[in-house]
């Protein structure tokens, strides 16, 4: 069977249990006269990671702001986001009960790692007043073909501010990390080094791990001597490599174990998740910023998003 029929095959599944989902949720009264978008991560099937999932709420909310619909964010998994991050000067907070679908006036929407879709033209053209929608895509430049990078990033930085404050839960964790002024190196293995299973399934053998390693290092070393004033960190996603870096350079990490919140079964509580945040921040607030993809290391983009909620830059450092 080729890929073109998997990937039909996998869309239909899950369309099928969205029906099955909302169709226990149907209600044929409905009092909403002005157009709502809803976008949900409710662990029905992979949503993505962190990063993915601000994706498709930062496009959805611009999407409802140039309709002028109400936004709200159904986010109950693998923990409540309100956790983490409070609404800020939009109530997008939306609870369970809320939830109703009524055959008549509602749509679900399905976009995850869907590139080719235009989402704002899938909801003009519908006569529904209620969106459901899965995404984890930035649409930006779907929507605003003719703006620059950074026209889009500024909107993206814009409407994240808008959305979101700091819990005052997770304001204690960022209070905890250091202060100082700092350059950040970012790494992505995903399953490379072997130490967690991920979206892919690449495990490298040894030799080709330290073969990396010893790169990564290299090039590190590098770029510190411009930074002759600055404290050096390491965050990454592998647990074998900030070991590594802690035992063999000068460079500092941050505590705790990272984990992915787009993995099922992950066996992350909600404290091991507040990791993901701290990270997120520790970067947003750093000085410069630098993304290491070596190899066949993944092109993330969480310190892409973390520099543009900090309204700086980071740069990319490939071979």
């Amino acid at each position: 069977m080729n890929k073109k029929w998997i990937k039909k095959i996998s869309l239909f599944r899950k369309q099928l249990l969205l029906l099955m989902y909302y169709g226990r949720k149907i209600n044929f009264f409905s009092d909403k006269d002005k157009g709502r978008i809803v976008i949900c991560f409710d662990g029905l099937f992979s949503h993505g990671g962190l990063v993915d999932r601000l994706k498709g709420i930062i496009s959805f909310y611009e999407i409802a702001k140039s309709l002028d619909y109400d936004f709200y964010i159904s986010f109950t998994h693998p923990f409540q986001l309100s956790h983490f991050l409070y609404p800020n000067k939009v109530n997008w907070d939306i609870k369970e009960k809320e939830l109703k679908y009524n055959p008549f006036n509602t749509k679900v929407i399905y976009l995850m790692d869907n590139f080719e879709a235009n989402p704002l033209q899938l909801i003009k053209n519908s006569t529904a007043k209620t969106f459901f929608v899965y995404s984890n895509i930035d649409y930006l430049g779907t929507i605003y073909t003719k703006n620059t990078e950074s026209e889009n990033q500024q909107i993206w930085h814009t409407n994240y501010n808008e959305l979101f404050a700091v819990s005052n839960e997770l304001n204690k964790e960022i209070q905890k990390l250091p202060h100082d002024n700092r350059i950040v190196f970012h790494t992505r293995f995903t399953s490379l080094m072997g130490d967690f299973k991920d979206t892919t399934h690449t495990v490298l053998d040894e030799n080709k791990k330290q073969e990396l390693v010893n790169k990564l290092i290299r090039k590190m070393k590098e770029v510190v001597v411009l930074h002759p004033t600055k404290k050096v960190y390491v965050l990454s996603d592998s647990n074998i490599f900030l070991n590594f870096v802690k035992q063999k350079t000068s460079f500092s990490i941050l505590e705790g174990s990272p984990k992915h919140i787009g993995m099922k079964n992950n066996n992350a509580d909600l404290e091991s998740n507040y990791k993901t945040f701290t990270d997120f921040y520790f970067m947003a607030k750093s000085d410069t910023l630098y993304l290491l993809k070596l190899d066949k290391m993944y092109n993330s983009g969480f310190s892409k998003y973390a520099a543009i909620v900090g309204n700086n830059k980071v740069i990319v450092l490939q071979e």
